[in-house]
């Protein structure tokens, strides 16, 4: 008997846009594959069930469909970091408990997405179309707290490097070239994106700010330093 033949992620793609239903038959390896590092179509493909959801061509499956986008997007972004970091699958126990809370608490919010958006078609207001790249950026959440755990673990430093988000942070701006202990971020709480974050002006909701590993040296006053920023 011969094996089936695999489907090229290309292909999954374009039977996915036809039939979102499909998602909830894929493998957390295919979705990942699919969504974990692709933002642009991880957007696309959320702004279409969106879209599917207020005119009426897709019912409460959304959820689901949606929690299985989330599940893959975040679960790819924390084993890229860690391959980033020079190791190999499967990630650590650490690695894996914070990417399933991550996952849990964004599934919380998928409910009530969908009821927004049915609420929007029945209201004849415009569909929250907007809320998909906040979804989206997700994956950025989660490679950078992956980021972060591993360098903590390894009792590293992390470099704030400042993004090309278009409306530029004073908090985000103020941070960026601060070297500091990994420990040190964490424990102050301080990380890009993440949004509701509310040590940052701009809440983290568009962030593209990183945390980078860096051999430099840790910047004068570090903590202090941070701390005051942040508390502006």
């Amino acid at each position: 008997m011969t094996s089936p033949i695999p489907l090229a992620p290309r292909v999954i793609a374009t039977i996915i846009r036809r039939w979102p239903e499909v998602l909830l038959r894929l493998s957390d390896t295919a979705l990942g594959m699919l969504y974990g590092k692709t933002y642009d179509y991880f957007l696309s493909t959320l702004e279409r069930l969106i879209q599917s959801v207020y005119d009426g061509n897709l019912g409460g499956e959304f959820i689901e469909i949606v929690q299985n986008l989330i599940l893959g997007q975040i679960s790819q972004a924390y084993e890229q970091a860690w391959q980033d970091d020079g190791n190999e699958l499967p990630v650590p126990e650490y690695l894996r408990d914070a990417s399933q809370a991550m996952v849990l608490e964004q599934h919380e919010h998928v409910e009530q997405l969908y009821r927004d958006t049915v609420d929007a078609r029945v209201d004849e207001t415009e569909p929250p179309l907007s809320r998909a790249a906040l979804w989206a950026n997700q994956y950025n959440t989660a490679y950078n707290d992956a980021v972060l755990l591993i360098t903590r673990e390894n009792g590293g430093k992390l470099q704030w490097q400042e993004g090309d988000t278009k409306d530029k942070c004073n908090t985000c701006l103020a941070l960026d070239g601060i070297v500091a202990y990994a420990r040190e971020w964490d424990e102050l709480g301080v990380h890009p994106q993440g949004g509701p974050n509310h040590l940052l002006e701009c809440e983290g909701w568009n962030c593209q700010c990183r945390l980078i590993p860096t051999e430099q040296r840790r910047s004068p006053k570090a903590y202090d330093t941070i701390l005051n920023i942040v508390s502006r």
